[in-house]
Protein backbone atom coordinates (compact mmCIF):
# COMPACT_ATOMS: atom_id res chain seq x y z
CA UNK A 1 0.00 0.00 0.00
CA UNK A 2 1.59 3.41 -1.15
CA UNK A 3 1.69 6.25 1.67
CA UNK A 4 -0.84 8.10 -0.30
CA UNK A 5 -3.51 5.27 0.14
CA UNK A 6 -2.20 4.56 3.83
CA UNK A 7 -3.24 8.92 4.60
CA UNK A 8 -6.55 8.15 2.93
CA UNK A 9 -7.45 4.62 5.26
CA UNK A 10 -6.08 6.78 8.24
CA UNK A 11 -9.28 9.43 7.79
CA UNK A 12 -11.56 6.38 7.80
CA UNK A 13 -14.45 5.93 10.72
CA UNK A 14 -13.82 2.47 12.65
CA UNK A 15 -16.51 1.63 10.43
CA UNK A 16 -15.45 1.69 7.32
CA UNK A 17 -12.38 0.10 8.49
CA UNK A 18 -14.23 -3.17 9.30
CA UNK A 19 -15.85 -3.09 6.03
CA UNK A 20 -12.71 -2.46 4.83
CA UNK A 21 -11.54 -5.63 6.81
CA UNK A 22 -14.77 -7.76 5.11
CA UNK A 23 -12.80 -7.00 1.77
CA UNK A 24 -9.88 -8.26 3.09
CA UNK A 25 -7.79 -5.00 3.23
CA UNK A 26 -4.81 -5.85 6.07
CA UNK A 27 -3.70 -1.85 6.11
CA UNK A 28 -7.59 -1.37 7.74
CA UNK A 29 -7.45 -4.18 9.66
CA UNK A 30 -4.14 -3.07 10.89
CA UNK A 31 -5.28 0.44 11.90
CA UNK A 32 -8.42 -0.47 13.64
CA UNK A 33 -5.76 -2.80 15.80
CA UNK A 34 -3.64 0.32 16.34
CA UNK A 35 -6.87 2.21 17.31
CA UNK A 36 -8.45 -0.36 20.03
CA UNK A 37 -5.24 -2.67 20.80
CA UNK A 38 -4.34 -0.83 23.98
CA UNK A 39 -7.89 0.14 25.57
CA UNK A 40 -9.03 -3.57 24.96
CA UNK A 41 -6.09 -5.09 26.38
CA UNK A 42 -6.71 -2.77 29.77
CA UNK A 43 -9.94 -3.68 29.49
CA UNK A 44 -9.64 -7.72 29.13
CA UNK A 45 -6.55 -6.91 31.76
CA UNK A 46 -8.98 -5.38 34.53
CA UNK A 47 -11.78 -7.69 33.48
CA UNK A 48 -9.93 -10.76 33.77
CA UNK A 49 -8.23 -10.16 37.55
CA UNK A 50 -5.14 -8.35 36.23
CA UNK A 51 -3.82 -11.51 34.02
CA UNK A 52 -1.30 -9.83 31.62
CA UNK A 53 -1.08 -13.15 29.97
CA UNK A 54 -4.57 -14.17 29.72
CA UNK A 55 -5.40 -10.58 28.73
CA UNK A 56 -2.94 -10.51 25.70
CA UNK A 57 -4.74 -13.77 24.57
CA UNK A 58 -7.72 -12.58 24.73
CA UNK A 59 -6.92 -9.34 22.67
CA UNK A 60 -5.47 -11.99 19.91
CA UNK A 61 -8.40 -14.00 20.17
CA UNK A 62 -10.51 -11.01 20.03
CA UNK A 63 -9.03 -9.78 16.53
CA UNK A 64 -9.25 -12.78 14.98
CA UNK A 65 -12.90 -12.83 15.59
CA UNK A 66 -12.89 -9.56 14.34
CA UNK A 67 -10.98 -11.03 11.03
CA UNK A 68 -13.25 -13.85 10.90
CA UNK A 69 -16.70 -12.59 11.53
CA UNK A 70 -16.00 -8.62 10.12
CA UNK A 71 -19.12 -9.39 7.80
CA UNK A 72 -21.70 -9.72 10.65
CA UNK A 73 -20.86 -6.37 11.51
CA UNK A 74 -24.03 -4.15 11.16
CA UNK A 75 -23.06 -0.40 9.98
CA UNK A 76 -26.08 0.77 12.26
CA UNK A 77 -23.83 0.40 14.95
CA UNK A 78 -20.74 1.80 16.30
CA UNK A 79 -17.34 -0.18 15.76
CA UNK A 80 -16.58 0.45 19.50
CA UNK A 81 -19.66 -0.83 20.50
CA UNK A 82 -19.16 -4.33 18.44
CA UNK A 83 -15.94 -4.33 19.41
CA UNK A 84 -16.48 -4.33 23.25
CA UNK A 85 -19.51 -6.28 23.28
CA UNK A 86 -17.43 -9.33 21.67
CA UNK A 87 -14.95 -8.77 24.07
CA UNK A 88 -17.85 -8.15 26.84
CA UNK A 89 -18.78 -11.76 25.80
CA UNK A 90 -15.31 -13.81 25.50
CA UNK A 91 -14.89 -12.25 29.48
CA UNK A 92 -18.76 -13.65 30.73
CA UNK A 93 -17.81 -16.80 28.85
CA UNK A 94 -14.59 -17.00 30.62
CA UNK A 95 -16.15 -16.40 33.88
CA UNK A 96 -18.62 -18.77 33.35
CA UNK A 97 -15.71 -21.49 32.37
CA UNK A 98 -14.25 -20.79 35.31
CA UNK A 99 -17.34 -20.49 37.51
CA UNK A 100 -18.11 -24.32 36.41
CA UNK A 101 -14.48 -25.64 36.97
CA UNK A 102 -14.49 -24.10 40.42
CA UNK A 103 -18.40 -25.70 41.30
CA UNK A 104 -17.17 -28.90 39.80
CA UNK A 105 -13.71 -28.87 42.09
CA UNK A 106 -15.69 -28.21 45.15
CA UNK A 107 -18.27 -30.67 44.13
CA UNK A 108 -15.36 -33.70 43.15
CA UNK A 109 -13.59 -32.52 46.88
CA UNK A 110 -16.60 -33.34 48.28
CA UNK A 111 -17.27 -36.15 46.49
CA UNK A 112 -13.74 -37.28 47.48
CA UNK A 113 -14.13 -36.70 51.14
CA UNK A 114 -17.55 -38.70 51.34
CA UNK A 115 -16.37 -41.66 49.07
CA UNK A 116 -12.39 -41.65 51.95
CA UNK A 117 -15.71 -41.74 54.56
CA UNK A 118 -17.67 -44.51 52.50
CA UNK A 119 -13.77 -46.46 51.79
CA UNK A 120 -13.25 -46.51 55.89
CA UNK A 121 -16.70 -48.17 56.25
CA UNK A 122 -15.72 -51.00 53.92
CA UNK A 123 -12.79 -51.86 55.27
CA UNK A 124 -14.99 -54.53 57.33
CA UNK A 125 -15.38 -58.07 55.57
CA UNK A 126 -19.33 -57.83 56.06
CA UNK A 127 -19.09 -54.50 54.34
CA UNK A 128 -16.73 -55.82 51.87
CA UNK A 129 -19.02 -59.06 50.76
CA UNK A 130 -21.87 -56.64 50.29
CA UNK A 131 -19.82 -54.76 47.96
CA UNK A 132 -19.10 -57.68 46.37
CA UNK A 133 -22.62 -58.31 45.67
CA UNK A 134 -23.35 -54.88 44.41
CA UNK A 135 -20.64 -54.82 42.23
CA UNK A 136 -21.68 -58.33 40.21
CA UNK A 137 -24.98 -56.29 39.98
CA UNK A 138 -23.36 -53.44 38.16
CA UNK A 139 -22.31 -52.73 34.21
CA UNK A 140 -19.15 -53.76 32.99
CA UNK A 141 -17.77 -49.87 32.89
CA UNK A 142 -19.18 -49.04 36.35
CA UNK A 143 -17.40 -52.24 37.87
CA UNK A 144 -14.25 -51.28 36.02
CA UNK A 145 -14.42 -47.39 36.88
CA UNK A 146 -14.85 -48.45 40.79
CA UNK A 147 -11.86 -50.96 40.80
CA UNK A 148 -9.33 -49.09 38.55
CA UNK A 149 -10.16 -45.68 41.53
CA UNK A 150 -10.57 -47.95 44.43
CA UNK A 151 -8.72 -50.70 43.93
CA UNK A 152 -6.31 -50.45 42.07
CA UNK A 153 -6.02 -46.17 43.46
CA UNK A 154 -5.62 -45.02 39.84
CA UNK A 155 -5.78 -41.33 39.39
CA UNK A 156 -9.24 -39.78 37.43
CA UNK A 157 -6.79 -38.90 34.75
CA UNK A 158 -5.38 -42.78 33.87
CA UNK A 159 -9.07 -44.07 34.14
CA UNK A 160 -9.84 -41.63 31.26
CA UNK A 161 -7.43 -42.76 29.79
CA UNK A 162 -7.31 -46.86 30.17
CA UNK A 163 -11.68 -46.25 29.21
CA UNK A 164 -11.06 -43.95 26.69
CA UNK A 165 -13.68 -41.52 27.91
CA UNK A 166 -13.56 -38.05 29.55
CA UNK A 167 -12.33 -37.25 32.63
CA UNK A 168 -15.78 -35.54 33.93
CA UNK A 169 -17.66 -38.38 32.70
CA UNK A 170 -15.26 -40.77 35.36
CA UNK A 171 -16.00 -38.02 37.96
CA UNK A 172 -19.66 -38.41 37.01
CA UNK A 173 -19.67 -42.08 37.18
CA UNK A 174 -17.77 -42.41 40.49
CA UNK A 175 -19.87 -39.95 42.35
CA UNK A 176 -23.31 -41.59 41.05
CA UNK A 177 -21.86 -45.02 41.39
CA UNK A 178 -21.34 -43.86 45.03
CA UNK A 179 -23.90 -42.33 45.40
CA UNK A 180 -26.03 -45.19 44.63
CA UNK A 181 -24.41 -47.64 46.61
CA UNK A 182 -24.52 -45.56 49.89
CA UNK A 183 -28.67 -45.69 48.74
CA UNK A 184 -28.98 -49.06 48.44
CA UNK A 185 -26.58 -49.71 51.77
CA UNK A 186 -28.89 -47.55 53.79
CA UNK A 187 -32.03 -48.59 52.62
CA UNK A 188 -31.18 -52.29 52.59
CA UNK A 189 -27.92 -53.15 55.02
CA UNK A 190 -28.09 -56.92 54.78
CA UNK A 191 -28.52 -56.56 50.99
Amino acid sequence: MSIFQRKNIVAYSDEQLIKEIECGNEAAFNLLYERYSNKLFRYFFRLLGNDRAKAEDFLQELFIKVLNNAHTFSSTQKASTWLYTIATNMCKNEWRNTENRQRLMRQFEAWEHQSKNALDKLQSQHLARILDKMMSQLEEEERLVLQLRFQQELSIKEIAAIINIPEGTVKSKLFYLLKRIAKQLKTNPML
